[in-house]
């Protein structure tokens, strides 16, 4: 059985370490089983890629339920990504006024409580990436993936190279998907591509001392104003928290031991997205302190006025699809569903997706016999992921797009309503919030767990 994943990011990798750990599990020991992953970029098929950076791809939150799965895959893997980063507990909300309007849990319903996780988005890579032999990566640049009723999926290279055929091809290739053409089109063209949401991000890395000395402990800084959003927070530890088998870090409450870098960010409106090439980086930045300049957080002021800008993150989305799979290829993360980064879901959900979808594929081909062959075991598992992630995603999606139209250009009406919004949802109970218990009460291995046994047992009836 061979099983070809398309893109070595977070989602490929983490695709690629369940399947490995489930998926042997499942089959006989004289099934032969091979997994191949295809990267485009030469650096991301080499362990070490920019080895420490904090710069590539910014920062991203992985939220308890993201770390819940990797606990999952990987005891040691979580102890120590969570070692690369730092823990926060709760997300400051304050107005460009200078006033905290909120204080939101980051973390979960479990007892003790898993919180949020920032890290670089560099770090979190190196540790997937480290765990993943470099055999397992091929560096090539994929240009079709073919697939129908009765054959089995194809890939096509851009050097014109010899095709090859799997058993299933995963598409983890990210929003602009070559994958995705299989799934939603005829393979060559792309009927349903990313859409650019008209927010843009910039942000870097500054040292911790910016945030001062009485900073609130594991705490994430967010602030609304009219004409944009500023975020910032710790995101790593002194060097030497990463002792003692990366305990000093747990997720389950915040570090004793200082921050060594912060985050910061800002995710503006921007209707016309510009050329690369002809992006001013001066007039950028520019226009960032012009935006937050009446902004009354003394460490946002300092930031804009000493920060460069070398890098601007446009929002991309992927539209709601109708089906995550089209016979035997599937997609998993942005290629599936590219969140706005309000959600602070992104990461989390191709987590969730990873899992999710080993899971069924070991259950299914576990149960494979005589009149259910291979082929049988990956349909089922692929309709049946799709059904349980589906929902799911589209929900946050919608929350995420809500959560992003509050960091658009406001007027002083709809500046004063969106801080009474936020006033509200921080003063109300925490289980009365619907949002937080669906996605931080429903575990994805536990629902797969759940439908597999209602599966079983309605079988055994």
């Amino acid at each position: 059985m061979k099983i070809v994943i398309v893109g070595a990011g977070i989602s490929g990798l983490t695709t690629y370490l369940f399947l490995k750990k489930l998926l042997p599990l499942a089959l006989p020991p004289s099934t032969p089983l091979e997994f191949v992953i295809y990267e485009k970029h030469h650096a991301a098929a080499a362990k070490g890629h920019a080895s420490g950076s904090t710069t590539v791809g910014g920062a991203l939150g992985i939220a308890p339920n993201g770390l819940h799965v990797l606990r999952d895959l990987d005891q040691h893997l979580f102890q120590k990504l969570v070692a690369q980063g730092y823990s926060v507990s709760h997300c400051g909300m304050r107005n460009a006024h200078g006033w905290t309007i909120a204080r939101f849990p980051a973390t979960d319903f479990s007892d003790p409580p898993i919180h949020t996780v920032l890290i670089s988005r560099q770090k979190f890579w190196d540790c997937l990436r480290e765990s993943v032999p470099d055999d397992a990566i091929v560096h090539a640049n994929i240009s079709e993936v073919a697939c129908g009723e009765h054959q089995r999926p194809r890939i096509k290279f851009a050097d014109a190279s010899t095709d090859v055929e799997a058993d299933l091809i995963i598409g983890a290739d990210g929003v602009r998907s070559v994958v995705k053409r299989a799934v939603t089109g005829d393979g060559k063209q792309d009927s349903l591509p990313a859409t650019f949401e008209g927010l843009v991000g910039v942000g870097g890395f500054i040292p911790a001392t910016t945030l001062g000395q009485n900073y609130p402990s594991g705490q994430l800084t967010l602030t609304f104003g009219s004409h944009g959003f500023f975020g910032y927070g710790p995101h790593c530890l002194m060097p030497e928290a990463d002792q003692n088998q990366y305990g000093s870090n747990r997720a389950d409450r915040i570090p004793s031991t200082p921050a060594k870098d912060a985050v910061w960010w800002s995710t503006y409106q921007f209707d016309h997205l510009p050329e690369t090439a002809n992006i001013n980086f001066e007039d950028i930045k520019a226009q960032l302190q012009r935006r937050h300049s009446n902004f009354k957080d003394p460490i946002i002021q300092t930031i804009i006025a000493n920060e460069n800008i070398d890098s601007i993150y446009p929002t991309w989305t992927t539209p709601s699809l109708p089906t995550w799979f089209n016979s035997n290829v599937v997609l998993v993360g942005d290629a599936a569903h590219a969140l706005q980064t309000s959600s602070g879901q992104g990461a989390s959900q191709a987590l969730e997706d990873a899992q999710v979808l080993a899971m069924l594929l070991a259950h299914y081909l576990r149960q494979s016999n005589p009149e259910l062959q291979i082929e049988d075991g990956i349909s089922l598992a692929l309709k049946q992921y799709t059904e349980l992630r589906k929902l799911r995603v589209e929900r946050i999606a919608e929350r995420a797009k809500m959560m992003g139209d509050m960091k658009r250009k406001k007027g002083m009406v709809e500046e004063w309503v969106t801080y009474f919004f936020i006033w509200v949802m921080g003063v109300l109970p925490r289980k009365w919030n619907s949002y937080d218990l669906f996605l931080l009460g429903e575990l994805p291995g536990e629902k797969v767990r759940e439908f597999l046994a209602g599966k079983d047992e309605g079988r055994g009836r």
